[in-house]
């Protein structure tokens, strides 16, 4: 069977990611992200709420820790956009300080009416409100007090989206440093760090993305029949798992679960035939909950799971059986 027959516009972005990078760099660290804000506005942001739909809903969720490490503000909220806009009162939000909080709303395209109706809301309550996109001319860009356009070039094949997802990381990120900077968490070569951090892990696929794209070819292949999957991370990696289940639920239509590995022992554990339920754990070695997601992935295989997962880490730490796609290390 030849995998190219099956190529597809999601395999076709990841492929681009290496070539994207460079140009995703210097859109979002160009100087649109210096003439964002004024550093007094920068040093007015006391808290700052992220909040998206869909991928961009995930990208908040994986961008939220780095920005609260490197912001120095009091608090970072990763918030659905429903929850934003209609269960959020305005003295939960915390208004009372000039240009505060900080309210980001990430949209791509810029046309979603939840993410219009976020930041009219963020307006009327008097928060500072930014449109992080790839349309400077949307609905919401028009319903932003400022907007960060992020200048993902145009692909061919881009939906489902995958480099729009990649722009929004990068944004945040971008933005992160250059908060950061100003206040004072970061120092003046903080920005270009990042950018070289950014560059060569991308750069680092390059010598193995056909060893994974073979890899999972080959699984796609033995799982084509599943109905039902479950994704599992914690933290900054339950947004890529959010992220990836999303992109399974848009390209096949099948049924998909999203959980971090302490939830997933106590519910999804017990669903009946496990036999049938793709079971994807996002693991990184780095993280502190490390050695529970390789309990809970070893846990799910010896209740017959079929189980892939996605790691940073040694294949010998995961149980005969365990599908380990190695991803580059950071």
């Amino acid at each position: 069977m030849n995998k190219l027959d099956f190529d597809n516009p999601i395999r076709q972005q990841t492929f681009s990611l290496t070539d994207l990078v460079e140009a995703q760099l210097e859109g979002c660290f160009g100087p649109g992200l210096k003439e964002l804000m004024s550093m007094a506005e920068i040093f007015d942001a006391r808290k700052i709420i992220l909040t998206g739909c869909g991928d961009s809903y995930g990208a908040a969720i994986a961008m939220a820790p780095v920005i609260a490490k490197y912001c120095d503000c009091f608090g970072v909220q990763a918030m659905r956009t429903v929850e934003f806009t209609r269960f959020l009162s305005k003295a939960d939000i915390g208004i009372g300080e000039p240009n505060s909080p900080l309210v980001i709303a990430i949209s791509a395209g810029g046309g979603t009416a939840r993410i219009c109706e976020a930041l009219e809301k963020a307006n009327q309550v008097g928060a500072f409100s930014i449109l992080l996109t790839n349309n400077g001319e949307s609905r919401a860009a028009k319903a932003a007090k400022r907007v960060y356009v992020v200048g993902t070039p145009p692909f061919p094949n881009d939906h489902p989206g995958l480099r729009s997802y990649f722009g929004s990381l990068v944004g945040l990120i971008a933005f992160a440093s250059r908060m950061g900077h100003v206040r004072g968490t970061l120092p003046p070569t903080g920005p270009a760090q990042f950018k070289k951090a950014i560059t060569d892990y991308v750069k680092s696929y390059e010598g193995v993305m056909e060893r994974i794209d073979d890899q999972m070819f080959a699984l796609a292949q033995r799982w084509q029949a599943f109905e039902r999957f479950d994704f599992i991370g914690d933290d900054v990696e339950y947004g890529s798992a959010f992220f990836g289940a999303a992109k399974f639920l848009e390209c096949n239509g099948c049924t998909v679960s999203v959980d971090d590995s302490e939830d997933w022992c106590h519910i999804n554990y017990f669903i009946k035939n496990p036999e049938t339920i793709g079971t994807v754990f996002m693991a990184d070695r780095h993280a502190p909950s490390f050695g529970r997601v390789v309990e809970s992935a070893n846990s799910a295989r010896r209740i017959g799971r079929p189980v892939l997962v996605v790691t940073n880490a040694d294949a010998k730490l995961f149980d005969e059986g365990v599908e380990v796609c190695r991803l580059p290390d950071t």
